[in-house]
């Protein structure tokens, strides 16, 4: 019988340490530690092996299908956000210019709602309003899709023969999110009315059983079968969790808690490593390598509204296994996630990029991304507000610019007190301007309370685009970036930081 993967940590599994340390935590003796890379380090080797494979002449990756080159593009777009580069900017850019005249559309309405979530995740990266839209009108498209077959619901594909659960999730999701991003009250009102009648409906369905596992879909007579599959317990992860942020319901967070529960103690081997029922070394299966990697992303997602530190562990010790046993002497990824490593492809390998994201967004996130960013100067230009040093984007001149030297000053509330052991500041040069744009001075302090200010840095003389400082663990909730001396130049005088970041240790 599988032990559930809390009480294998109890037992004496090998449990992740902080950024990236493993622990032996089942010997009385004096604990044994073995170094590996932190996140952040497998998650630059990782996605720049992953981006090998992407043509820019078809603007897919080579080797994978068409919703599989979806997933690989929104894990390189959450690995640029998680760490503020912009090294692969002109990917997306790139597959948006090869294929939106066909709105990325096929016969799989899972296909094209997987293209919608992606170019969210591009809008919320690059801000360009063309991808917001791309996903509003694949959502217009699925729409259609819907019907009263089963009391409701959205087909899997266009020929209308079978109704599933990915595809549902997926609109759920969808819909949220656009909720969530919408320009008016109108389209507000619409994507939310969506979204109550999807859940409405899937709540229902009996697609999610009696132990919390989804089934694969509706048989002909409506009634739940299938297999279960880790990136549906995924799916409705986020679904639920944007659902739940568009309605105020916070009752379904409770059901979350309990799929993510359910996936992590049955859809695991006896040391507690994710897998799909029916995987074997060497399938030729080209979309199921990539599940479990999605499965993450959202558990990931879902831990950040929902801090269990199971769902924490469960992430770190399933990296530790996959760095350990199953990558290519080259730095590939297999499918089995216990090892041994079987062969390579896009899409086994975006499933690891995936789990690296998850395990940075858990284990090393950065506390100031999307934080409460305010500024004492007026911005060189509308759109270089503050907000835009804390969006995770370097992408198109995403930077925060103020008037004033001295002392210009960047605010940020991070909504709740946080531990940090680094700041990054990405300066002017990081961005792609000038070096002697970079700042020349600047100090950061922290607060908990807005008022009261201790200073943990000053820099002076700094010439670098990007500086790293360490600290010793200290909790805060604010944080406050002074600049001393704008910049190298003497002629112009004006502050531009393109990301100011805050390391977490997760907790």
């Amino acid at each position: 019988m599988m032990r559930p993967i809390a009480l294998l940590l109890l037992l004496g599994c090998r449990t992740p340490g902080p950024l990236g340390t493993t622990k032996d935590t089942g010997s009385s003796s004096a604990a044994v530690v073995t170094e590996q890379p932190t996140a952040r380090a497998m998650g630059a080797e990782a996605t720049a092996k992953l981006a090998e494979h992407y043509g820019s002449v078809r603007g897919v990756w080579s080797d994978i299908g068409w919703w599989n080159t979806a997933n690989a593009l929104e894990a390189v777009i959450d690995y640029s956000r998680l760490t503020g580069t912009g090294d692969y900017a002109k990917l997306i850019a790139t597959t948006y210019s090869r294929h939106f005249k066909g709105k990325f559309l096929n016969e799989f309405n899972d296909d094209a709602a997987w293209w919608a979530l992606t170019w969210i995740k591009a809008y919320d990266l690059t801000h360009h309003v063309k991808y917001l839209e791309m996903a509003e009108t694949i959502f217009t498209h699925l729409t259609t899709h819907w019907d009263d077959h089963c009391g409701g619901g959205v087909w899997w594909k266009i020929d209308h023969k079978y109704k599933n659960a990915i595809t549902n999730e997926l609109f759920l999701t969808l819909a949220s999110r656009l909720a969530l991003r919408a320009k008016t009250d109108e389209k507000r009102a619409n994507y939310r009315l969506w979204a109550e009648r999807e859940w409405r409906w899937f709540e229902k369905s009996t697609m999610i059983r009696s132990d919390y596992l989804i089934a694969d879909g509706l048989d002909d007579k409506c009634h739940g079968v299938g297999q279960t599959f880790t990136y549906n317990q995924g799916v409705i992860l986020g679904g639920l969790t944007d659902y739940a942020a568009v309605t105020g319901n916070q009752q379904v967070m409770t059901l979350a808690s309990n799929i993510a529960t359910a996936a992590i103690t049955k859809l695991v081997d006896q040391q507690g490593i994710l897998r799909d029922d029916g995987e074997s070394a060497g399938s030729a299966n080209k979309d199921q390598p990539q599940f479990k990697g999605i499965f993450m992303r959202y558990l990931a997602y879902f831990y950040n509204a929902n801090p269990l530190q199971a769902y924490r562990q469960f992430i770190l010790h399933n990296l530790t296994k996959v760095w350990q046993s199953n990558r290519s002497a080259d730095g590939w990824f297999g499918y089995l996630w216990a090892g041994p490593f079987d062969s390579k492809d896009s899409a086994r390998h975006t499933a690891g990029v995936d789990l690296i994201n998850a395990a940075i967004a858990v284990s090393e996130p950065n506390a100031a991304l999307g934080a409460k960013a305010g500024s004492n100067v007026t911005p060189c230009r509308e759109f270089e507000s503050a907000d835009k040093a804390v969006d995770g984007s370097l992408i198109d001149g995403s930077k925060w610019c103020g008037h004033g030297d001295p002392t210009a000053t960047l605010t940020l509330d991070l909504g709740r007190e946080k531990t940090i052991n680094t700041f990054i500041v990405k300066h002017a040069g990081a961005g792609g301007e000038a070096q002697d744009f970079n700042t020349d001075a600047f100090s950061i302090e922290i607060s908990g309370d807005a008022t009261n200010w201790s200073q943990v840095v000053l820099v002076t003389d700094n010439t670098s685009a990007v500086t790293k400082h360490p600290v010793e663990a200290l909790k805060t909730r604010y944080i406050r970036l002074n600049v001393l001396k704008s910049q190298l130049r003497p002629s112009l005088f004006a502050s531009r930081i393109y990301e100011f970041e805050a390391i977490s240790d997760g907790l």
